[in-house]
C-alpha cells in the first residue's frame, strides 16, 4: 500500500509539473501572438501618422491634389486604427460618472491619443489646407514619437538583440556624403 501511495504521489507530482509547463508555454505563446498582432497594427499606424505629418508640412513635396487624396485616406484609416487599437488596449476607469457601452466606458488609453490627434489634424487639413505649418507639423512629430515609444514599451522591444544595433547612430550630413562620394 505504501508503495502504491509513493507511486501515486510521484505520478501526481509529474502531472502537476507537466501541467505547469504546459500552462506556461500557452501563456508564452499567447503573449507572443499578441505582441506580433500589436506590432503589425503599429506598423500600419506609424505609416499613416507619417503620411499626415508629411502633409502637414508647409513645404511638403506632395502635390496639392495628391496631398488631399492621401489625407482623405489617412482620415478614414486613422479612425479604423483607433477602433482596432481598442481591441488591444482597454479604456481606463470611468469619466465624470458617464456610462458608455462596454469598450467605450472610461478614458481612452494614452497610447491611442496620437492616432486621435492625427485624425483631427487630417480633418483640419482637409477643411483648411492653408493651416499646414510648422506648429501643426511639430505637434504631429511629437505625437508620432510618443506613439512609437508607447508601442515599443508595450511589445517589449526596449533592447536590441544584435550588438551592432545597440550602438549609437550618427546623424549623417547628406551634403557631406555626396561630396565624399564625388
Amino acid at each position: 500500500m505504501d508503495q502504491w501511495l509513493a507511486w501515486a504521489g510521484t505520478a501526481l507530482s509529474v502531472f502537476i509539473t507537466a501541467a505547469g509547463f504546459y500552462m506556461g508555454w500557452r501563456r508564452f505563446q499567447s503573449d507572443s501572438l499578441r505582441s506580433r498582432d500589436v506590432a503589425a497594427w503599429a506598423d500600419k499606424a506609424i505609416a499613416v501618422l507619417l503620411t499626415v505629418e508629411l502633409c502637414a508640412r508647409a513645404d511638403s513635396p506632395i502635390a496639392t491634389d495628391e496631398k488631399r487624396k492621401r489625407l482623405n485616406d489617412a482620415y478614414f484609416t486613422l479612425s479604423a486604427l483607433t477602433e482596432q487599437g481598442r481591441l488591444f488596449f482597454v479604456n481606463i476607469g470611468m469619466r465624470d460618472g458617464t456610462r458608455a457601452d462596454g469598450t467605450y466606458a472610461g478614458r481612452r488609453p494614452k497610447l491611442l491619443d496620437p492616432l486621435v490627434i492625427a485624425h483631427k489634424a487630417a480633418a483640419r487639413l482637409l477643411l483648411r489646407p492653408e493651416e499646414a505649418a510648422a506648429p501643426l507639423h511639430a505637434v504631429l512629430v511629437s505625437q508620432r514619437k510618443s506613439f512609437v515609444a508607447h508601442v515599443q514599451s508595450e511589445i517589449g522591444r526596449r533592447q536590441s538583440v544584435a550588438k551592432d544595433s545597440r550602438k549609437g547612430g550618427e546623424t549623417s550630413d547628406l551634403d557631406a556624403l555626396i561630396a565624399a562620394a564625388a
